[in-house]
């Protein structure tokens, strides 16, 4: 609101005036096109900081500075940035109507391109390649979302598509959906390839493949191979935790739990649980009631603990 009021005052000053700005039109679009870059940051920043309801109005922002300009690239990284936003916020129906937003607005603006000045939106003059990468950034958010959604057999297609992507690192994280989504279903030969396609990525490999890798080899040998299992989870936990994944952790605890319960250690797979529930119920700060999946994974320890063990109590009357 305070932007369009701004906006209104410098159109009124204009009007009054009979010079108005002494810019060049280039410095005009210039300072008109950094807002978009602006609000990415901020979104950006709001995101590392959990604050996903700030973030969520900045990637909105940016997206409607790119639909204003016209620029299909842009318009892809902010509302990709807006649904990845969204489903970690833990809205997936959300993050899945701004996917098909995004799909809709790309595919009007297929085989265009951008045009960004210096210092204006980022140029994206990729054509349709760049738009390809886009649906498949998009692929994958959708993949996610209908897997958190357990929509499976959407989930499944949409994974397969990332997977496909020319882009090696969507590539790989739509492996990993694949993975996840065959060891959910019971398909041993789809779990199986989407290792084999983690396994094949070029070296260097991230802490982030490494720890995709790691949870569908713990998921591929829970049930016949469950203490190699549970070092595989652990290995994945730890690699979660250092790049701040932690509700990817916290499903890798889990996981841990359960091939701990498989050995036997029955008491040590219920304080895996438990601290996976405690890490989910944590999200989004104290001010956020705990979701089913911590409550879930709460009873599976036994209520072993609190979910939310050091928020303030209101005083009793």
């Amino acid at each position: 609101m305070k932007m369009e009021l701004r906006r209104s005052l410098a159109l009124a000053g204009c009007i009054f005036l009979s010079s108005c700005g002494g810019g060049t039109q280039d410095e005009t679009i210039q300072t008109q096109d950094s807002a978009y870059q602006q609000s990415m940051d901020a979104g950006s920043q709001a995101f590392a900081l959990e604050r996903y309801s700030v973030a969520e109005r900045s990637y909105r922002e940016a997206a409607r500075l790119a639909l204003r300009r016209d620029d299909a690239g842009a318009i892809g990284d902010a509302s990709y940035n807006l649904a990845v936003t969204q489903l970690a916020a833990g809205n997936p129906t959300d993050a899945l109507a701004t996917v098909q937003n995004a799909r809709t607005a790309l595919m009007m603006r297929q085989g265009r391109e951008a045009s960004a000045v210096e210092g204006g939106l980022p140029k994206t003059t990729q054509g349709d390649a760049g738009l390809s990468i886009s649906h498949g950034s998009l692929n994958l958010v959708a993949a996610a979302a209908d897997y958190r959604l357990n929509r499976l057999s959407a989930a499944a297609e949409d994974a397969r598509l990332a997977a496909a992507s020319p882009e090696s690192d969507i590539a790989l994280r739509g492996a990993f959906i694949r993975g996840l989504i065959a060891a959910k279903q019971g398909d041993g030969a789809t779990l199986s390839a989407a290792i084999s396609q983690l396994q094949s990525a070029k070296p260097p490999h991230s802490a982030v493949q490494q720890a995709d890798l790691a949870e569908l080899q713990a998921r591929q040998v829970l049930f016949t191979q469950p203490q190699q299992a549970i070092e595989f989870a652990s290995s994945a936990v730890g690699l979660r935790r250092n790049t701040g994944d932690y509700q990817a952790m916290a499903r890798a605890l889990a996981l841990e739990g359960q091939a701990a319960r498989a050995t036997g250690q029955e008491a040590r797979a219920k304080s895996l649980f438990a601290q996976a529930s405690q890490s989910l119920g944590a999200n989004g700060g104290s001010d956020v009631k705990p979701g089913t999946e911590a409550r879930d994974l709460m009873n599976e320890s036994g209520g072993l603990a609190p979910i939310q063990p050091f928020i303030s109590q209101e005083p009793t009357q």
